[in-house]
């Protein structure tokens, strides 16, 4: 009698712990793979922010004052208020430092800018520039407009309270360097704390009397949690600046647990909207004015903020 050949095979309870074992295995893996995809991010954004300094170093050595906001300083006239007086952003400045120079070239000088960029005729209004986007963050509000993940500091300056939502608990200019209470809106480069104003007034290297190491000139910015930078980045107003005045990262995110309007979290509360944010975990990149990229935790002592943002604060800073 001929034995009979048993086929060979899995059953069904040994295919079932195979796919356990694999489901098991990518869940182990995703997390890996997850934090090397945005470490990836993150190093491309602290690249950004590398070319970014070395663009506001070209742009001093050519002009002996880094870019304005607006671009004129017309007494009476400000960069939210429609004129020829608008000349554009800081990034409007920078594009010919960034290989862009072609863009700069398009755009005419001759009229109000700000107006000129954001008809979507000309073409600038949604285009989108590689380096002026962070790729570890997403943006959901007006995606019909070119944003930036990178706006100047005004350092610890008086900042207002909109609507009195957050009982004035960040009323920044503790070390009474950035007295002007519209915050930041003034000619006068000695009412404001860090290297720019939000008016079309800027520093040069010399004022930094505390060191081009030891001050903030740049730092992340997220349009989801900042009513102003959620424009275009041609706009002067719109990313007009941030300050250091709110704790790195603090929640003003729109569609973010703990988000409420009208409140202190508000994104356009600006005492804590117009702060550092990013989506890395546990803090934010600052490029100094020495054209060095930091990362700062979320835990850094408030006041060492602070003295970070300020150019001419007379202590030295080192970062944790």
């Amino acid at each position: 009698m001929k034995a009979q050949v048993r086929k060979q095979g899995f059953t069904l309870i040994e295919l079932l712990v195979v796919i356990a074992i694999i489901a098991i295995l990518i869940a182990l893996l995703l997390p890996a793979v997850q934090q090397a995809r945005e470490a990836a991010r993150r190093t491309q954004c602290k690249n950004n922010l590398k070319q970014l300094g070395l663009a506001m170093h070209n742009y001093h050595d050519t002009h002996n004052k880094f870019p304005m906001q607006s671009g004129l300083a017309v007494a009476g006239k400000q960069n939210w208020e429609a004129g020829i007086h608008r000349k554009g952003s800081t990034l409007v400045q920078l594009l010919p430092y960034i290989e862009q120079s072609a863009l700069y070239a398009r755009i005419d000088f001759n009229i109000d800018v700000d107006a000129w960029c954001s008809n979507a005729a000309n073409g600038v209004r949604a285009l989108n520039i590689p380096a002026y986007l962070c790729p570890s963050d997403t943006i959901t509000v007006n995606t019909n407009l070119a944003h930036t993940n990178y706006l100047v500091s005004m350092g610890h300056q008086r900042m207002s309270d909109n609507g009195g939502w957050c009982a004035n608990r960040y009323p920044g200019n503790t070390l009474g360097t950035g007295a002007d209470i519209g915050h930041g809106t003034t000619l006068d480069m000695g009412r404001i704390s860090g290297v720019f104003a939000r008016s079309a007034a800027s520093a040069r290297m010399r004022d930094i009397t505390d060191g081009l190491s030891n001050t903030i000139l740049m730092g992340e910015s997220r349009p989801n949690c900042n009513d102003h930078g959620a424009s275009g980045w041609w706009n002067a107003n719109s990313v007009f600046a941030l300050a250091t005045t709110a704790p790195i990262n603090f929640n003003t995110c729109q569609g973010k647990p703990g988000y409420a309007a009208n409140t202190c979290n508000a994104w356009n509360n600006w005492q804590t909207s117009m702060g550092i944010k990013s989506l890395h975990t546990g803090g934010a990149q600052v490029l100094m004015g020495d054209g060095s990229v930091h990362f700062i935790s979320e835990n850094i002592d408030y006041r060492n903020l602070q003295l970070l943002g300020d150019r001419r604060d007379g202590q030295v800073v080192n970062f944790p």
